[in-house]
């Protein structure tokens, strides 16, 4: 486990950082774009949050201004960090005396003591265009600047004497005067400086209204010659901030926000979150935290399910990869620590991880669903009665057509179907958060283990970093009580279906742990035990226990190899398959182990663990008729099945 590294920060990439995203090729093309446009023009980098915007902005000035052959000076505002705990005022009055701030700085700098008239021209024009706000709002914005520009904004605009009349286009013509005169300065020279590069950034991080009036205030203020805009804004914060103007958008008024829009903005370039190449990224960032190991990420197949798990959840947004990461790196973090208070050590397998990942991803992407498969891990065993608990209807006409529409067969996807037709952003990603689903079907069956067994062994963990509230008052169950008594109902009904080779059935045993009822005594694997616990606010009933299958000096760890080295293994994978047919036809009992994965061998005696289980939330459920029926049969039918392995020539009398 790499202990240097143990989470991974949410900060946007900075510009000496690899893009690891695969990016180059589009910031190649805006830089491109940028270098040849006539100015003024503004361009709108458009995306959900996290989605690389600010990265995007980093490396572009990083190209453009930074660089030692970069044309253009770069000048940065953050609107968000302006709207924290500022009125409307402030915010305005701030974001354009930083703006003029920065631009007067650099001519400063550039070509110290050759703008000090215009400079001032340019604080005093700016008195008549904030004369309608507050002195306090004034101050607020006059203190976040140099101590110069703070003397002389306090001196033009607080001036009882300066009594000028001056409007946006004095302000603007005053501002374009000065940036012409700094880049006529440079060619006179030989800087290499052309223009001006506004990066304004987290405009769809405020108030929507408020950053469309900001958009007005940089074009009717800033609309000048050699200047770019570069802005973080979506379309979307744009229509949600002319409500005001226009009503809801539709089809009727759907022009008057896109002219809006076009006014302002030149080029709008939508970030490519759907070609962000995110598997080296996944990949090298779980390496880098110590979730996976380098087998792992040298993997293909390891590597591509869960990209295909991320990109089916949280998509190619990094912001939600990173957090995704974190969440995963805190559970391999929590993993380690049980192990060493347990004093053991176990590793979690590639199959655990896989579904671990996908867990997460759920989380992040989609949390009420993973609520939901936390309510009952084995989803494939959903049921009506399940579908009642959320007040989902299974079973209708409406739902019938839905199903056979979309192609779900399975109780669970109509289950989940449901569940997300309550929400439209579920519903919109119904048909990926089914491929999860299945995906991690398909995982399961390829390492040969069930499903349900790794899901409720994993999400324990998962659990711990959910935002979740739970209403459900919690399941608690006297296991004595409830064993007494469904052995009341249950040993008549047994006793009922006895059929040869089986002679009789008895409880066997107190009932402290388990209820265990012997058919046999005369031979060996003649009994059968059942278990009942709460795991997940689910009542779960397993069923099974301990066959022995041989004993001989020469066998190891190796339990396959065990029944190789006698030349068995037809009979095993014929055990194999009589259970798959058991499981086939009391399709109420799932597998908890997969028979292959049960096999243990002590002091070299080479048994199988194999148990069964079945699951409910209501505890009367396990006292019902219809329970009772269906557990006896499959109680008699797994003896008959353990009966054969008792008959199987395991040993000939040579060895």
């Amino acid at each position: 486990m790499n202990k240097d590294i143990t989470g991974i920060v949410d900060i946007p990439l900075r510009s000496f950082e690899e893009d690891k995203l695969q990016m180059k090729s589009f910031e190649m093309a805006l830089c491109n774009f940028i270098n040849s446009s006539e100015m003024p023009i503004t361009v709108a980098l458009q995306g959900e949050w996290g989605s690389g915007k600010t990265s995007l902005m980093n490396r572009l000035d990083a190209k453009l201004c930074k660089n030692k052959t970069g044309e253009f000076y770069g000048i940065w505002l953050n609107t968000w960090h302006f709207a924290l705990l500022k009125n409307d005022e402030s915010i305005f009055i701030e974001i354009i005396s930083s703006l003029i701030e920065q631009v007067i700085d650099i001519s400063r700098k550039e070509h110290p003591e050759k703008f000090k008239r215009l400079i001032s021209e340019v604080y005093s024009v700016g008195k008549n265009i904030f004369k309608g706000l507050t002195k306090i709002a004034m101050k607020t914005a006059v203190s976040q600047l140099s101590e110069q520009a703070a003397g002389d904004i306090d001196s033009t605009f607080f001036s009882e004497n300066n009594t000028g009349k001056f409007n946006i286009s004095d302000l603007r013509d005053k501002l374009n005067e000065l940036v012409s005169q700094v880049i006529e300065k440079n060619i006179e020279k030989g800087i290499t400086k052309k223009a001006f590069v506004f990066f304004i950034d987290d405009l769809d991080r405020i108030e929507p209204t408020v950053a469309v009036t900001i958009l007005e205030l940089l074009k009717n203020i800033f609309d000048i010659d050699n200047c770019v805009f570069v802005l973080a804004i979506d379309y979307e914060v744009v229509v949600k901030g002319l409500k005001h103007k226009f009503g809801e958008m539709n089809d009727n008024n759907e022009r008057e926000f896109r002219s809006f829009f076009d006014k302002i903005i030149q080029l709008p370039f939508q970030m490519p979150v759907q070609s962000y190449i995110i598997d080296d990224f996944l990949k090298e960032s779980l390496l880098a935290v110590g979730v996976i190991n380098s087998e792992e990420a040298n993997n293909e197949y390891f590597v591509k399910t869960i990209a295909s798990f991320a990109g089916m959840s949280v998509g190619a947004n990094p912001r939600s990869i990173k957090r995704l990461v974190n969440i995963l790196s805190f559970v391999n973090l929590l993993h380690h620590s049980k192990n060493k208070v347990a004093e053991k050590e176990s590793s979690l397998t590639s199959p655990k991880k896989l579904i671990l990942f996908s867990l997460a991803s759920l989380q992040v992407a989609f949390p009420s669903v993973l609520n939901l498969l936390s309510d009952n891990p084995d989803f494939e065993s959903w049921n009506k009665e399940f579908a009642q608990r959320y007040s989902l209807k299974l079973i209708s006409d409406e739902i019938s057509n839905d199903s056979e529409n979309f192609g779900l067969t399975e109780d669970w996807q109509k289950i989940l179907h449901q569940f997300c037709l309550k929400s439209n952003y579920l519903k919109r990603h119904f048909f990926n958060i089914v491929s999860v689903f299945k995906l991690m079907q398909q995982v399961c069956a390829e390492a040969n283990q069930p499903l349900n067994e790794i899901i409720s062994e994993v999400i324990d963990y998962i659990s711990v970093t959910s935002v979740k509230i739970d209403l459900r008052p919690k399941i608690e169950i006297n296991n004595v009580r409830v064993l007494y008594a469904l052995n009341e109902q249950l040993l008549p009904v047994l006793e009922s279906k006895i059929i040869s080779p089986l002679k009789f059935v008895k409880r066997k045993g107190r009932m402290i742990a388990k209820l265990s009822y012997v058919f046999d005594e005369s031979k060996k694997n003649n009994s059968v035990s059942i278990y009942v616990f709460v795991k997940q606010n689910n009542i779960f009933v397993k069923i099974g226990g301990i066959i022995e299958l041989f004993k001989y000096p020469d066998n190891g760890e190796d339990s396959i190899k065990n029944i190789e080295r006698i030349g068995k293994i037809e009979n095993f994978n014929q055990i194999i398959a009589d259970f798959d047919d058991l499981v086939n036809k009391h399709k109420l009992f799932k597998y908890s182990s997969i028979p292959k994965n049960s096999l243990i061998c002590e002091e070299h005696v080479q048994t199988l663990e194999q148990y069964f289980q079945f699951s409910t939330q209501f505890i009367e459920s396990l006292y019902s008729k219809k329970f009772i029926e269906q557990l006896s049969s499959f109680i008699i039918d797994l003896m008959l099945e353990i009966n054969k392995i008792n008959n199987i020539i395991w040993l000939k009398q040579s060895i």
